[in-house]
């Protein structure tokens, strides 16, 4: 008889147990210690992503830390869940300054707080601005060529936080008194804040001889342009940079430069501020030109017969068009009342005779370069 009792005691708690087992089955799973890992902790400074992997029994979260007074520049495809969950997508856009940059990817998940540190390599130096120690591979450069006449210069600029980056590039004629064209990035970071400087001086990178002297404008009816404008710049140290002689060219005053031209600026500023970055080529076609301005030495300069600017925009969170890049070409014919002209990347291309954007295939792709610039625009470029 005890051997019975025994026995069914024993059964009694082996179904119960099991009953308890399935419960904890049912309702919680396998108790998992969470866990968070990222497929590499480090990269370069081109635009890419990383996968993430959440290991959690129960609900969780993700977030992204950056340190005191950091712009955001990363993105998680998955900041919320429920038990383990592999292909987290952290996807970045360009580092744009030579200083490396980190973030921290934090899981909350049980009771626990986990990090997992992941840093961005900033861009190679550019030297002094005078010489390139290497072909710069700067995805807002059109083809470099230079000559005799025609030489490539850039200058850099300390950010906000105390990090450096390009300011701006430009290949000046010494011949024409102009820059044939002027290059950048462009986003709300690096616009920055402050006001315009009007410190209004000669390019120290250039040569004086080579350059025209504009402390007190053009002689006759043209405005001092500037191609990179002084609002794409407010940091003090960057807006200086946008008054130099060799970043202006004469522009026709209120029915061009101080209208059309400068509205269009504010509209590309706009444009920049949904981006991770905007680069921008703006410049001045001189088939066709007006004729002659002069500085106050009396020195000649060509008055372009058209303007143009070339946009590549990237977001690393977009589907728009081709995925997270856009390209739109732009040209006004210089005269009072000129409407803005929208084309393909390929049809400006045409019109100019220069080639755009040709480190964009070194990115992305020949195939994926070329459908982007043969693109018509879409109704975000309007």
């Amino acid at each position: 008889m005890l051997r019975i009792l025994n026995s069914g005691i024993i059964s009694i708690l082996a179904a119960l147990t099991v009953t308890m087992a399935m419960s904890v089955s049912c309702e919680t799973g396998i108790n998992i210690i969470p866990d968070l890992s990222i497929s590499e902790s480090s990269a370069a400074s081109d635009a890419g992503y990383k996968i993430v992997n959440v290991s959690a029994s129960g609900a969780w979260l993700l977030s992204l830390s950056y340190p005191d007074g950091a712009e955001p520049w990363a993105e998680l495809t998955s900041t919320q869940g429920s038990g383990s969950k592999a292909g987290i997508i952290l996807s970045y856009g360009e580092n744009l300054s030579e200083e490396s940059r980190s973030l921290k990817v934090i899981l909350s998940a049980s009771g626990h707080d986990l990090a997992v540190t992941f840093t961005q390599e900033g861009q190679p130096s550019s030297g002094d601005g005078t010489e390139p120690a290497s072909d710069p591979k700067w995805l807002e450069l059109p083809a470099l060529e230079q000559n005799e006449t025609c030489h490539f210069y850039w200058h850099d600029m300390t950010l906000q936080n105390g990090g450096k980056s390009r300011n701006y590039s430009f290949l000046w004629d010494k011949e024409n008194l102009v820059a044939h064209w002027v290059a950048y990035p462009l986003n709300k970071g690096l616009i920055g804040s402050g006001s315009r400087t009007d410190d209004w001086g000669y390019d120290p990178k250039v040569p004086v001889e080579d350059q025209p002297e504009l402390y007190r404008g053009y002689k006759g009816s043209y405005d001092r342009g500037h191609q990179i404008p002084s609002a794409d710049r407010l940091s003090r140290n960057a807006n200086v940079q946008t008054f130099y002689f060799t970043n202006m060219t004469p522009q026709l005053g209120q029915g061009f430069n101080q209208s059309i031209w400068a509205n269009f600026e504010t509209t590309v500023r706009d444009w920049a501020r949904s981006a991770d970055t905007l680069y921008v080529v703006t410049g001045c076609v001189l088939d066709g030109s007006l004729g002659k301005a002069y500085d106050n030495l009396g020195k000649a300069v060509t008055v372009p017969g058209g303007y143009f600017k070339a946009l590549l925009w990237y977001n690393h969170a977009s589907t728009m068009s081709f995925g997270q890049w856009s390209a739109a070409g732009f040209y006004f014919d210089h005269k009072s009342g000129a409407s803005r002209q929208t084309m393909s990347i390929d049809d400006l291309e045409e019109i100019t005779g220069m080639d755009f954007f040709v480190n964009l295939p070194a990115r992305i792709g020949q195939a994926a370069a070329d459908r982007i610039e043969a693109a018509e625009p879409g109704s975000f470029w309007n």
